[in-house]
């Protein structure tokens, strides 16, 4: 069992091509609770297998009353949803391992801007008061760190972006979801086979093929929510998060 806190800065932004105006930046909490399983996967090789499933909950600390002193919109957003983390890390003492992560789950997200009269132009403020209007399916990416300090205490640092939809359009979500789960299971072929044979370059190697395939899908998605079917322009919202983990 395990909670994890994290606290850090988020921004919201559209593509620059489908929407002009930038977005005040605030600093988001978030809170996750669930079960981490840690395992050796190579005997004697010290290196680490590592799950995180959990429940979370989010709230960017945006004051919607009113515009930033800059002039630019304020933005709250509050999120809840499911994530995994997975990832492979080393050993280096009893109960002392740092872990590379990569991670995805899905998230509902209500979302709240100060008023854009006069703030942007009339023929995005549409985009605004759909967004704002109920409730917003997402999918969120997160890549990290974890370091166990101890048996009980641990420390994270995480880059997250939550993709959230104006419309759930299940087919076309479907289809984009197809081609990307297809790629990150080749790369988790790949891995698997360079374990057996180098295990000490997996955490890296792991990290940055997993996490760069979800971050080259995200820039696929910036104009077209559901690429490749063509749709509407998704709303993001990034986290530079770092935490703590209290393992029980």
């Amino acid at each position: 069992p395990t909670i994890e806190l994290e606290y850090g800065m988020n921004e919201a932004r559209y593509n620059k091509d489908v929407f002009s105006q930038d977005f005040n930046a605030n600093n988001r909490f978030i809170g996750k609770i669930g079960f981490a399983n840690y395992g050796e996967t190579v005997a004697g090789s010290g290196l680490l297998k590592y799950n995180f499933g959990s429940l979370f909950v989010g709230h960017s600390l945006g004051n919607t009353n009113e515009l930033s002193e800059s002039g630019l919109l304020n933005t709250s957003i509050t999120s809840f949803g499911a994530m995994s983390s997975n990832g492979y890390g080393y050993t280096l003492g009893d109960n002392f391992f740092i872990i590379l992560t990569h991670g995805g789950g899905l998230s509902w997200n209500i979302v709240n801007f100060s008023d854009p009269d006069g703030v942007i132009d009339s023929s995005e403020i549409d985009m605004i008061k759909v967004m704002g209007d109920g409730v917003r399916f997402g999918e969120t990416f997160e890549t990290g760190i974890k370091i166990r300090l101890v048996d009980n205490i641990g420390l994270t640092g995480t880059y997250s972006e939550n993709l959230i939809m104006p419309r759930f359009l299940f087919w076309h979500w479907s289809l984009g979801k197809i081609i990307e789960s297809t790629s990150q299971g080749l790369a988790d072929l790949f891995v698997n086979r360079v374990k057996k044979t180098s295990p000490e370059l997996v955490p890296i190697l792991y990290f940055v093929v997993k996490n760069g395939i979800s971050y080259g899908f995200n820039r696929l998605r910036e104009k077209n929510m559901n690429w490749p079917s063509d749709t509407a322009p998704p709303l993001f919202q990034r986290n530079v998060n770092i935490g703590i983990s209290f393992i029980f």
